[in-house]
């Protein structure tokens, strides 16, 4: 499922990296490919995948968990938040 995504990064658009991280996961979220409880990959492996900077990732994280799209839980990763 967390194939390679750097063909869904555009590096030179007016929009920034971590918006495009954010935007992709969300769409993966409404379009249920991820569902409440699913885990994401570790910091390290979404920059990897999408082939930006860790801290492009942590910004990324920290807008969706933020806005409780996700819930970090220390020691144990980052999950979609289900809805109960």
């Amino acid at each position: 499922m967390w194939e390679d995504r750097r063909d869904r990064i555009d590096h030179d658009g007016p929009t920034t990296l971590w918006a495009q991280v954010v935007a992709d996961i969300e769409a993966d979220i409404t379009t249920g490919v991820l569902s409440g409880g699913s885990r994401l990959p570790t910091e390290l492996e979404l920059a990897e995948i999408y082939g930006v900077a860790r801290g492009t990732v942590r910004r990324a994280v920290a807008d969706l968990a933020e806005r409780s799209v996700v819930v970090v839980v220390h020691g144990r990763g980052t999950f979609v938040a289900t809805s109960e």
